[in-house]
């Protein structure tokens, strides 16, 4: 009798439909992936939609900052650089000088200084020197014919250019930038080896 009651629950079961068995979540996100192609880096965790210099009619240039992400400051006026902000701006801008960015977004778009947050990727083909680079941080990014896509905010943790935001919340690719940081950091990993605290 125990068997004849499992077979009719599970047949039950099967009939009815997933989104009555399972709780799905369908998380909207604040806007629709884009392609964006020149920038100019202010340091290295934030960018300008726009050639250096340039403005639009406005409110200026689209200001990018990287998601999840905290770099050392740069020098501003009379406030000297954080340990490792000039050479983490110097990184993100040679990460990102000529090449096409695929923008993604999290639940929110607009940060407290109304800059757009965003998920940043680059790709490129086997022969692109960047993928050197990152066969030392374990081929990320690099599939198997040797071409790449890399997600900006995960590259510059991983290679010890920015550590994790302090007030990470869930996003998206959150778990790939916790792993990121704890390779970085057991590595000693650029800041990780130079900058106290």
């Amino acid at each position: 009798m125990g068997c004849l009651r499992t077979i009719s629950l599970l047949s039950i079961s099967a009939c009815t439909p997933l989104e009555e068995r399972v709780e799905i979540y369908d998380v909207e996100w604040c806007a629709d992936p884009r392609i964006a192609s020149t920038s100019c880096v202010i340091d290295g965790d934030t960018f300008d939609l726009a050639a250096c210099g340039a403005t639009e009619e406005g409110d200026g240039p689209e200001r990018i900052r990287l998601l999840g992400v905290d770099a050392p400051e740069v020098a501003h006026g009379d406030d000297p650089a954080d340990c490792f902000g000039a050479e983490a701006s110097d990184y993100l801008t040679d990460l990102l000088r000529g090449r096409t960015l695929h923008l993604e977004f999290d639940e929110e778009c607009e940060g407290k200084f109304g800059r757009t947050l965003a998920w940043v990727f680059i790709h490129g083909d086997a022969d692109d020197p960047l993928r050197e680079e990152l066969e030392l941080y374990d081929g990320l990014g690099v599939a198997d014919d040797g071409s790449f896509e890399v997600l900006v905010n995960e590259l510059v943790v991983r290679a010890g250019y920015a550590k994790l935001y302090e007030d990470i919340d869930d996003g998206r690719y959150n778990l790939r930038l916790y792993e990121a940081a704890q390779q970085a950091a057991s590595g000693e990993e650029g800041l990780w080896g130079v900058c106290d605290g």
